[in-house]
Order: structure tokens, then C-alpha cells, then sequence
């Protein structure tokens, strides 16, 4: 019945929810429909389908009633504890309104006997299994899309940190013939550059994604002295948001490359970051001669890795936006607060 292996306190949490409540509604109508359209000998069609569609949702909004109260206390079993535990409920639900039914109805003279109670029973197991069942097959769905997602981070990440170390240690042995102290300091920031981009994690906080991108201006401001110019326009606080390992450092390094190294003049980067309620927004601003418009077009590569690793733990709540004008090229990272995919 369960494909997963290791599906251990998450099949309740997985039928408590707005999927799993509308799967519930769905089921539940469609199998008054199906009694209620069968050979009968008492009352019309629509009676019937009435009378069967209250029977059917009443045990079903009593028993997910149920096991919304429960579920701190079944978290704790295994699947196969929980599944019993859920078979069991609806069972004792539908034979106690089995038995209530002469009470309920306006029929007259319709008399429950035990094999009414029995059939209701049986038709409830075959059903329950049957949920159960479904809910267990989306379960393990989400379980490789997520492990498939994981995959794919970790190969988009592989992908972005090569393409970082190799401009960092051209920008070193650049160094080197220009002034080796200076080079020496810059051997020390790539070493802290490369401990950050390093980490296993895909999320890391705003704040330290913010310190990796000033540590690289470090590193390029030894290179390029007063080419480049970055003017950082920051809020007082920021918020402990979690966002894609490395989003903001290539973005900065894009600018550098395609906005500094191709014009002999100063080149400057502005960098602002605006809160507000539901989302951050940081944008990168850069300068470039106006001979070089299609320079852009070389960096794409990194924008769409981020803007799959923002796909994959967002949805489409983030998004990375470019705009190119005559002589500015600005990159715009919409990141929202509080919700992940």
C-alpha cells in the first residue's frame, strides 16, 4: 500500500491539511453519488443522494475533527500505527451514526438491523484504505520532488562556486605584480570567501550573504583602486532572512566584470536595499560604456542559477529581474519574507 520506506509521523500531518481536507470532500461526494445512483427500493434519486451526502460528510467532519485533536499525540507512531488508528475511527464513527440513523431520517418505518451497520462498516473500510492509500502515493511524490530538488541545488551550487574561484584568483595573480601585500590580504579574504561558499547549507541569512558581497569588494577594490566605486545604501536593521546560498555575490561580480573591467574610467556600483512588509528587494546598479551595451549578455549563466535556486525554495514568491538602459544595467532580487515553497 505505501511506497515509501521511511514515511514515520508524516502521513497525518500530510492528511491534516487543505489537500488532504478537499481530498476528504471530493471522495466523500463522489461516493454518495455512486449510492445514491444505484438500484434502490425506497425514496426518489435526489432523497437519497441528500440523504447519503449528510450521512458520508458527517463522518468524515467527525473523524478529521478527530484527528486534528489527536495528531500531537499519533505524531509520535509510525505509519502503520497511525493508518490503524485512522481505520479505526472512522469505523466506530460510522457504526454509532449506522445505529442513529432511524432517529435521523424522516423515513418512516426504516428499521437498522446488523447487517445495515455491517455494510456501512464494510463500505468505510474499503474507503478509508482507499484514502489512505492516495494520500500515501502524494506523499511519496513530495518526497522525490523534494530529494530531486536537493539534487539539483546541490548541482546548481557545484556549478557557481568554480566560476567564483577561478575570477578570484585571476584577480590574486593580478595582484601579485601590482603589490604583493596587498596581494597577501586578498589570499586571506578569498580564504574567508571560500569558508562561506564552502557551507553544506542552501539557505544562509541575508546579513551574511550581504558581509560575502562587501568581502569581494575588498577583493576587487585591490585590483581596481579608484576604477571602481560602490556606494552601499543599507537599512539600519536587517531582517534574518534566509536566502540562497550565494545570490548576491555573483550578481556583484557581474557588475564588476562586465561594468569595471571593460571601462578604463570610474565605474560605479550602487547597491540598495529596500524592506517592506511582505518582501526585501536588493538592486544592483552598475555603470558601462555605452560602446559595450551587449557586454550583458555574458552573464547569464549566473542569473538563471539563481533564479533556479530562488524557483526551488521559493516558487514564484522570488525573482531576479534585470533591466539594461543605455548606460546602466541594473539587477533587481525580490526575495519574500516569511514563506518558503
Amino acid at each position: 500500500m505505501v511506497k515509501s520506506n521511511d514515511l514515520t509521523s508524516q502521513l497525518l500531518p500530510t492528511i491534516i491539511t487543505s489537500r488532504g481536507v478537499l481530498a476528504m470532500l471530493v471522495t466523500s461526494q463522489i461516493l454518495a453519488c455512486v449510492l445514491a445512483f444505484s438500484p434502490m427500493s425506497y425514496e426518489d434519486v435526489w432523497v437519497r443522494l441528500g440523504m447519503f451526502s449528510l450521512f458520508i460528510h458527517c463522518v468524515s467532519a467527525v473523524g478529521f475533527s478527530l484527528l486534528y485533536f489527536l495528531q500531537a499525540q499519533l505524531s509520535r507512531c509510525n505509519m502503520f500505527s497511525q493508518a490503524t488508528v485512522i481505520i479505526i475511527i472512522f469505523e466506530c464513527i460510522t457504526a454509532t451514526l449506522s445505529i442513529a440513523v432511524p432517529f435521523l431520517t424522516p423515513i418512516e418505518g426504516l428499521e437498522v438491523d446488523g447487517s445495515f451497520v455491517l455494510k456501512n462498516m464494510t463500505i468505510c473500510l474499503f474507503v478509508s484504505l482507499l484514502f489512505i492509500h492516495s494520500m500515501s502515493i502524494f506523499l511519496d511524490k513530495l518526497q522525490t520532488v523534494e530529494a530531486l530538488s536537493q539534487v539539483e541545488l546541490e548541482a546548481l551550487s557545484a556549478r557557481i562556486r568554480p566560476h567564483f574561484l577561478y575570477n578570484s584568483l585571476n584577480t590574486i595573480a593580478e595582484l601579485t605584480h601590482i603589490d604583493k601585500n596587498h596581494a597577501e590580504q586578498a589570499v586571506i579574504t578569498l580564504a574567508q570567501l571560500c569558508k562561506a561558499t564552502m557551507c553544506t547549507q542552501q539557505l544562509s541569512s541575508l546579513n551574511d550573504e550581504l558581509q560575502l558581497a562587501r568581502q569581494y569588494v575588498e577583493l576587487e577594490r585591490w585590483r581596481f583602486s579608484e576604477r571602481l566605486s560602490v556606494n552601499w545604501s543599507m537599512p539600519s536593521s536587517i531582517p534574518n532572512v534566509q536566502i540562497p546560498v550565494l545570490s548576491v555575490q555573483p550578481l556583484l561580480e557581474n557588475a564588476v566584470i562586465y561594468g569595471v573591467e571593460t571601462n578604463p574610467e570610474l565605474t560605479q556600483i550602487d547597491i540598495e536595499l529596500t524592506l517592506y512588509k511582505r518582501q526585501i528587494e536588493l538592486k544592483i546598479c552598475n555603470s558601462y560604456h555605452h560602446t559595450d551595451v551587449h557586454s550583458h549578455q555574458g552573464q547569464g549563466m549566473a542569473q538563471n542559477n539563481i533564479r533556479a535556486r530562488l524557483a526551488l525554495h521559493f516558487g514564484n514568491k522570488a525573482t531576479l529581474q534585470t533591466q539594461q538602459t543605455q548606460d546602466k544595467y541594473t539587477a533587481l532580487l525580490i526575495i519574500p519574507i516569511g514563506e518558503k515553497s
